[in-house]
């Protein structure tokens, strides 16, 4: 046995040890009368992950870290019967300050639908949309990664249809930002983040459930029969088009997008215990004027990162899994693929393509439930081809030390929610 299996084989004999019965999960309810209610709750999740990557030496990507992936604790609260409130925060140690997730005012009181305000997910990817805690994979795969085209959540303005068995409809604006990184299309809230500029987006989902809708949560608990079909899509434009910052000739450099234009489709389906998912991403960026001329200035002609020599950074993003209950309610196999496929490869600061083959993702793992999804123990093994972009040991999103290299990663993940 190699170093990366007997270090997998030790992780999950202390899983197995450690693992106990936990607690249930309803959130704690501070006050109620009449229509007025105050809650408080939260989300626990320690990961360890092992990461054995083609590198070797300094700068190598492999390694291993036990951290805490999410600690999250919400307020939330009804004034009347259609106003509604939730603010949520993240102290978990991916990043460097806390993250304020979801932060909204949600009115109901509309005959046609209700209208929701503030800081919130953007009606797009299913896979995004579907909570982190209601995952079969430990992560989310490149369908719902804000670096690749998902904006994640945003400040703006969503408008969603009134209840129905068969469609769902929602549709909002949002104020979004990116990163100014032309090695990807990073979407970041002020909110939660430091975007470096900002646009304004459209977008809107419809979902398509002819044997009646069912919630956003991966793995089937013993089910009825549900399918459904979601087509989604936005456009985001740059408010300043304020062209290129800084540029280095031995690194990548800084631009800007001068508008982001997403289409998807995705499925789900729920049977008894088994279920299935997948999802196909179609995202066309095209940068500045400002940036296009200084790469040309500085003798870049032939684009860089994700962006082609046309000056678009064109790219799929597809995702297909499934899960069975091989223990009704208990234990659950899952299995999946996902990949990144961009239209012209990945390109060095001199413009020169360093890698043209898809990122391709082979995972597999089990899932054993304490009480659903409220209190679960996970475990994903993800093979990893022609990586692109990847995360560390301790969760931070990289470029790997080879573009283009094989990574393997081992995920182990305990979950509490309260």
């Amino acid at each position: 046995m190699n170093r990366f299996q007997l270090r997998a084989m030790g992780v999950l004999a202390g899983a197995a040890f450690t693992a106990m019965p936990m607690l249930a999960s309803a959130g704690i309810t501070l006050y109620e009368e009449g229509n007025k209610s105050l809650e408080i709750g939260g989300r626990l999740q320690p990961q360890y992950r092992l990461v054995d990557a083609d590198s070797e030496g300094e700068g190598s990507d492999s390694g291993d870290d036990f951290f805490l992936r999410r600690m999250r604790f919400y307020i939330e609260g009804t004034l009347t019967e259609n106003i509604y409130g939730i603010w949520q925060v993240d102290f978990g140690d991916t990043s460097e300050d806390p993250e304020v997730k979801d932060a909204f005012i949600n009115y109901s009181g509309l005959s046609a639908g209700e209208i929701q305000v503030g800081n919130m997910k953007v009606p797009y990817s299913r896979e995004l949309l579907t909570s982190s805690k209601r995952q079969q994979f430990v992560e989310r795969t490149v369908v719902g990664d804000h670096n690749f085209g998902v904006p994640d959540r945003q400040i703006g303005i969503l408008y969603t249809a009134a209840p129905s068995d068969v469609f769902q409809v929602a549709a909002g604006v949002f104020n979004a930002g990116l990163e100014s990184d032309l090695d990807k299309v990073d979407f970041e809230s002020r909110v939660s983040g430091d975007p470096d500029y900002f646009g304004k987006m459209f977008a809107g989902r419809i979902d398509f459930t002819p044997l009646g809708g069912f919630k956003l949560a991966q793995g089937a608990f013993g089910e009825e029969t549900k399918f459904g079909l979601g087509l989604n899509g936005f456009y985001w434009d740059n408010d300043s088009d304020a062209g290129f910052e800084d540029f280095e000739a031995d690194s990548s450099p800084e631009g800007e997008y001068d508008s982001v234009t997403g289409l998807g489709v995705d499925a789900a389906f729920r049977s008894g215990y088994f279920s299935a998912d997948a999802a196909i991403q179609y995202t066309n960026a095209e940068v500045t004027d400002g940036t296009r001329d200084f790469l040309s200035d500085n003798g870049v002609t032939d684009g860089i990162g994700f962006v082609n020599d046309e000056g678009d950074a064109k790219f799929m993003t597809y995702m297909v899994k499934a899960g069975y209950m091989i223990v009704p309610s208990k234990l659950e196999f899952t299995a999946g693929f996902s990949a990144l496929d961009l239209d012209d490869g990945y390109r060095d600061a001199d413009g020169t393509i360093i890698s043209d083959d898809m990122d391709k993702r082979y995972s597999a793992g089990l899932n054993y439930f304490f009480n659903k999804h409220d209190a679960k123990i996970q475990l994903t093994y993800e093979i990893g081809r022609d990586v692109l972009y990847a995360n560390d040991a301790n969760g931070q999103v990289i470029n790997p030390a080879g573009i283009g290299e094989d990574q393997n990663t081992l995920f182990l993940q305990f979950q509490q929610v309260l």
